[in-house]
C-alpha cells in the first residue's frame, strides 16, 4: 500500500520543476511589460504586441522543451518506486508469516505500469502545451489595459506599467483543460498525485487476485474530507459482503470521481487475510481520526476544516511570493527613476505582507498543532536574490 504521507509528498519534486518554469515565464513577462518603452506612443502598439505575444510562446515552448526530459524521467521514477513500494507491503503479512517470498512485478502489472507512465506524462505535456497561449493572452491582456490607462489620460504610463506588474503577480501562470482553468502547480499536483494512486490501486487488485484475496482494508488518515471518513480505516468484503463486512465497491464508491482512489484521494487499500493481518487501525485510533477536532482562538473546529484554513493562509503565502518575484525582475529591468522608485516601495508593502502572513501561518499551526509543510509554501526561486 501506499501511505497517505507518500502520496501527500510524491510529487514535490515534481512541483519543483514547474516551479521554476513559472518562475521563469513571470520574469519574462515583466521584463516584456516594463520594456514596452512610453506607453502613449500608438502607431505601431498593435503590432509590437503582436510580435511580443509570438516571442513570449517561443520563449515558454523552449522552457517546456528543456523540461521535458526531466518531467518524463521524475514521472517514471516515481511510478516505478511506488509500484514496487506497493506490492511489497501489500505481500508484508504473508511474507512475515512464511507463506509467501518478496514479490516482484508480473509483466502484466509492468504493462499496467507502462501505460500510466505515458499516459501522465502525456497529460502533463497536454496540460503545459496550453501556457503557451494562455500565458500570451495573459500578457496581452494585461499590457493591454496599461496601453488604455495611459491613453486615456487618467494614468502615467509609469502608474499603468506599475499596475500592469501588480496583475501579473496575482494571475500567475496557468493551464487549460477541458472545462476548466487552474494554477499550473495544482493541475500538476493533482493530476500525477491521483494517477500514481490510481496506478497502484490498479496493480493492488491485480496482486490481489493472483493470491486469492477476499477482502480489502483501506488506509486511513487524521482530517479526512468527511464523505472518505465514512469508510477509510476499515476491512470490506471485494465479493458480495456478509454480517460484519460491507462490499468494497459500494461502501468506497472505488472507481468514481469523489470517492476511494478518485480525483486528489489520498487513501488507498491493499488486501486483509482474516486470521493473518491484523487491522492497520484500531477502533480508538479511527474515532480519533474521525473525530479530531483543535482549539483556534478559544473555539473548537473539526481538524478537516482547520487544514482547509491551512491550505488557503499556504496558498496567500505562496501568491505573495510570486507577486515579490515579479516586482524584483521589473525592478531589474527598469531604467525609469521615477518607475524604479514606484516599483521599490510595492516591493517592501508585498514583502511586509509576506511577514504577516508568515506569522499568520506559524501562529494558526502553534495553535491548532498542526504541522508546517515547507513544500506548501515554496516557490523555488524565492529569496535567490
Amino acid at each position: 500500500m501506499l501511505t497517505p504521507e507518500y502520496l501527500g509528498s510524491c510529487t514535490d519534486y515534481l512541483l519543483a520543476l514547474y516551479d521554476e518554469l513559472e518562475e521563469q515565464i513571470l520574469q519574462d513577462m515583466a521584463r516584456r511589460i516594463v520594456k514596452t518603452g512610453e506607453l502613449t506612443d500608438t502607431a505601431d502598439w498593435q503590432y509590437k504586441q503582436l510580435q511580443e505575444m509570438g516571442a513570449l510562446q517561443d520563449f515558454i515552448y523552449e522552457r517546456l522543451a528543456e523540461i521535458s526530459g526531466k518531467s518524463d524521467e521524475e514521472i517514471r521514477r516515481l511510478f516505478a518506486e511506488s509500484a514496487y513500494q506497493n506490492i511489497t507491503t501489500n505481500a508484508a503479512p504473508l511474507i512475515s508469516h512464511g507463506i509467501a517470498v518478496e514479490m516482484d512485478l508480473s509483466a502484466p502489472m509492468r504493462q499496467i505500469l507502462e501505460a500510466n507512465v505515458l499516459r501522465t506524462s502525456g497529460n502533463i505535456k497536454n496540460l503545459t502545451r496550453t501556457i503557451g497561449s494562455t500565458g500570451s493572452m495573459t500578457y496581452y491582456d494585461i499590457s493591454n489595459q496599461a496601453f488604455m490607462q495611459a491613453m486615456s489620460g487618467a494614468f502615467s504610463p509609469e502608474y499603468a506599467i506599475r499596475e500592469a506588474i501588480r496583475r501579473l503577480g496575482g494571475a500567475g501562470v496557468t493551464v487549460m483543460f477541458p472545462g476548466r482553468k487552474d494554477k499550473l502547480d495544482v493541475a500538476v499536483r493533482r493530476n500525477v498525485r491521483t494517477s500514481v494512486g490510481q496506478t497502484a490501486a490498479a496493480i493492488t487488485i491485480m496482486q490481489s487476485q493472483m493470491m486469492g484475496v477476499e477482502y480489502y482494508e483501506t488506509t486511513a488518515h487524521i482530517g479526512a474530507r468527511p464523505s472518505h471518513a465514512a469508510w477509510q480505516g476499515r476491512v470490506f468484503k471485494i465479493e458480495g459482503s456478509d454480517l460484519t463486512h460491507e462490499n468494497f465497491y459500494d461502501a468506497t464508491q472505488y472507481g468514481e470521481a469523489g470517492g476511494l482512489c478518485g480525483v486528489n484521494c489520498g487513501h488507498q487499500f491493499f488486501p486483509f487475510w482474516p486470521g493473518i493481518s491484523k487491522p492497520a487501525y484500531s477502533r480508538e485510533t479511527l474515532e480519533h481520526y474521525n473525530n479530531a477536532t483543535v482549539a483556534y482562538n478559544g473555539e473548537e473546529i473539526p481538524y478537516y476544516d482547520a487544514t482547509q484554513i491551512q491550505r488557503g493562509l499556504e496558498r496567500k503565502i505562496r501568491d505573495t511570493k510570486r507577486r515579490i518575484m515579479v516586482t524584483d525582475s521589473a525592478l531589474e529591468t527598469a531604467t525609469d527613476d521615477g518607475l524604479k522608485a514606484a516599483l521599490h516601495e510595492d516591493a517592501r508593502k508585498q514583502r511586509k505582507v509576506l511577514r504577516r502572513q508568515r506569522s499568520s501561518l506559524t501562529d494558526f499551526c502553534e495553535q491548532t498543532g498542526l504541522t508546517k509543510d515547507g513544500s506548501r509554501v515554496q516557490v523555488v526561486g524565492f529569496g535567490r536574490r
